[in-house]
């Protein structure tokens, strides 16, 4: 089984025209289709946005019909529209998906690379030198050229750390403005020269920024570079981007910004404000492109006109989304009951916010250009993506996911060339696919066994066979679960919340059919492919995972112990998280500490590597220590500890009459069994000891045997077992029973010894 490759004619259908408004026969006449992109954010899925614009630009290429004049993104999206520019313009035409310039840049960012031990800021646990490697790779392409027919604008949606202040009313009235757009036009200059970039502002539209330009007006690699690192700046993963820039309108000659006019401001994640940038590739193709008499191709002005109202009506607006999906993707909100509560209120709340902040541009598009709802073209994902779970940050801790999600995209976009548009008449246009050729070689058998198994065709178990493709099949089992398991939980299509999901596969799974089999995925027992109740979506898919026989190379987990990846996923974050406040200063070290702990244990509880205690009970007081053990054989977690126990305090402490004092040191094992959080820790241990008793001067005299009943008379063997419970790992709830053995004509004895007190882990 092969992957055909889409040729000219099936790109540019797709590419154009899903909801294009322009009159049919004017636009058969000149053969030619214009499309815009707009790639939003991601995380770890950039991988997926790359693997589905790497097989859309080959067919882009091939396409001497199909024109991209304008790309946008924001955050990885910015990195994915850079690359995009230099496939469809660039000289490369790799053989197979490794070759591409998107996998080389994807596919080798893990958790590993990112993180580097202690991070080099206060400001971001990640550090920016793989990606700097991987930028220079970036700069060897751009530098080998782009056609000398390339002319393409790039927008990209950045953050200020700190707010410009804008003024008006007589500069009365001060606003601060965070978000920032800039816009970058890119002219190919043939094979062997980097391509000319200049600015391109937009006046009247938004506070345009500018890059700083050399006295021709060009801008170099090495500011657009920080640019779009300045977009993928995710708070707390990355340390904010130093970027140098101007004002539009207050240097001295327009779109020009050279360095003694430049000021330097720090910049986060184009995505805080702005996921989905989509109103910016609107209003720049409204402001620039125009149609040129005789020619069939839009084309950019010189100058932006502010004056031109519509965007140009034979553009089609295309948005990469990776969260877009072609069946119900379950929310957190949807898992778990709502309780009527303060928190779940403020919990939903937020969670609102925080969607509505990334999409209100988004929003203002569709509020202030109804129309261009209609010529929005959404690729859609038709399965589950690997790297989704944790906030699509699972991506980085396996390399096999990143694979995974790449062909996952290539699939999306197959599907989409080859099945056509739906347009907003319900018209579906699915263009012939001219020419579609059969191609081979190791660097397609995934994307093939891919194909086969979603299409359910019946070359799906030669396609996958190999035990290259052992942990793929894992993942395109597991995908099945999760889709027929989201499916399963609504109406079918058509019905109920009016949805109306074009999957068979989801439309299967509403019927209440199980998911389809993975040829070569033969576990002994199968895991329940269904999500439980309240069963956060981390926990379900590495529970599938570990079921199937996934083989956790990056994590080096064996196969079948989800237990141990979670932890080891949890045992990396918290690794990182403590490197970050050991290079905060001083007195926030601690706040760092206890607050990125806090997170992180939301994830999964880890206990401290080391606990002192201190209690106080009626019978006994003790001080303890634990060290924890790192072992991968029981599911739970096991720590050493050691006490140094008192009895008959008061007697030393007063006059009066008391129990005779008793010193105890003992050590033993301590377990936390599996489901602890960081509100509340339970633990059991047993130890073992000895009982030193002042009655005996401790050892050294004569017990009186008739007083040996007091289980502090006399010095003796002591064996103890302990259930505690810790809240907030601060505060420690304890419940000790004693058994001291008849020795030496001693009778045996017992003692229950509850006790409360404080905890410290580090």
């Amino acid at each position: 089984m092969v992957a055909p490759i889409l040729e000219a004619i099936a790109a540019a259908a797709w590419l154009a025209t899903g909801g294009v408004a322009a009159d049919g026969a004017a636009q058969a006449a000149d053969d030619t289709l214009s499309v815009s992109l707009t790639v939003s954010g991601g995380v770890s899925l950039g991988t997926y946005e790359a693997g589905l614009l790497s097989y859309a630009m080959e067919a882009v290429q091939r396409s001497p019909g199909a024109s991209l004049p304008l790309l946008t993104g924001a955050s990885a999206g910015s990195l994915n529209a850079l690359l995009a520019v230099i496939a469809a313009c660039g000289p490369e035409r790799p053989a197979e998906p490794t070759g591409s310039l998107f996998w080389r840049t994807w596919i080798p960012v893990g958790f590993d690379q990112l993180f580097v031990d202690p991070p080099a800021t206060p400001l971001g646990v990640f550090s920016r030198q793989w990606l700097d490697r991987g930028a220079a790779r970036i700069e060897e392409a751009w530098n080998r050229g782009l056609d000398r027919s390339c002319d393409v604008v790039l927008g990209i949606s950045a953050t200020r750390a700190r707010p410009r202040r804008l003024r008006a009313a007589g500069g009365r009235l001060e606003l601060p403005s965070m978000e920032e757009k800039f816009a970058l036009r890119i002219q190919g200059r043939g094979p062997g020269r980097p391509p000319r970039v200049t600015n391109y502002p937009v006046p009247n539209l938004w506070p345009a920024a500018l890059l700083v330009t050399d006295e021709a007006g060009e801008v170099g690699f090495a500011a657009l570079r920080d640019l779009v690192f300045a977009s993928m700046s995710f708070p707390i993963a990355f340390p904010p981007q130093p970027l140098r820039t101007c004002a539009a309108g207050e240097t001295a000659r327009p779109g020009l910004c050279l360095e003694s006019e430049a000021r330097t401001a720090p910049y986060v994640d184009g995505g805080v404000f702005d996921n989905a940038p989509l109103r910016l590739a609107a209003g720049l193709a409204r402001v620039g492109l125009q149609r040129l008499p005789g020619s069939g191709r839009l084309s950019w002005r010189d100058v932006p006109d502010p004056g031109v109202r519509d965007v140009p009506r034979d553009l089609a607006l295309g948005f990469i989304d990776p969260d877009s999906a072609e069946y119900p993707a379950p929310r957190v909100a949807e898992l778990t009951p709502d309780d009527g509560s303060l928190p779940r209120h403020v919990q939903d709340l937020l969670a609102a916010f925080v969607d509505t902040a990334r999409s209100k541009e988004l929003a203002t598009l569709l509020e202030e250009q109804p129309g261009v709802a209609d010529r929005i073209v959404l690729p859609t994902r038709h399965y589950p993506a690997a790297g989704a779970p944790i906030a699509a940050f699972l991506g980085f801790f396996e390399t096999e996911f990143r694979v995974f999600d790449f062909h996952l995209g290539m699939y999306d976009a197959s599907r989409m060339l080859a099945g056509g548009v739906h347009t907003p008449e319900g018209r579906v246009v699915a263009p012939p696919v001219a020419g579609a050729a059969a191609r081979g070689g190791e660097g397609w058998r995934r994307f093939a066994c891919m194909r086969a198994v979603f299409d359910g065709e019946p070359g799906a178990a030669d396609a996958c066979r190999g035990d290259a493709l052992a942990d793929f099949r894992v993942l395109l089992q597991v995908s099945l679960d999760e889709l027929y398991s989201a499916c399963a939980r609504r109406p079918k299509a058509g019905a109920g919340d009016g949805a109306a999901w074009r999957n068979p596969r989801c439309e299967a799974a509403a019927r209440g059919e199980p998911p389809p089999r993975v040829p070569g995925v033969t576990p002994a027992e199968p895991p329940d492919w269904r999500r439980q109740e309240a069963e956060p979506e981390l926990a379900y898919a590495l529970r599938l995972l570990s079921g199937y026989g996934f083989r956790f190379a990056d994590l080096r987990v064996p196969p079948g112990r989800e237990d141990l990846a979670l932890a080891r996923i949890r045992h990396e974050l918290g690794r990182a998280a403590r490197s970050l406040a050991a290079v905060q200063p001083g007195p926030r070290q601690g706040e760092v500490a206890f607050l990125s702990k806090l997170a992180a244990d939301a994830l999964a509880y880890s206990p401290p590597d080391h606990a002192l205690h201190v209690t106080m009970g009626p019978a006994e007081s003790e001080v303890g220590f634990s060290h924890g053990i790192r072992q991968d054989l029981l599911r739970t977690r096991l720590a050493l500890s050691a006490a140094a126990g008192f009895r008959g305090l008061e007697g030393v402490f007063s006059s009066g009459a008391a129990a005779p004092f008793a010193g105890l040191l003992t050590a033993g094992i301590e377990a936390q069994p599996l489901g602890n959080s960081a509100l509340s820790q339970f633990r059991f241990g047993l130890r073992g000891g000895w009982s030193f008793a002042s009655g005996d001067d401790y050892g050294a005299g004569h017990c009186d045997v008739a007083a040996s009943s007091s289980v502090s008379a006399c010095s003796r063997p002591v064996v103890q077992a302990l259930v505690g419970l810790t809240a907030l790992e601060r505060f420690r709830m304890q419940l000790v029973g004693e058994w001291f053995p008849g020795v030496g004509g001693r009778s045996t004895a017992w003692s229950l010894a509850p006790g409360i007190g404080l905890e410290l882990g580090f």
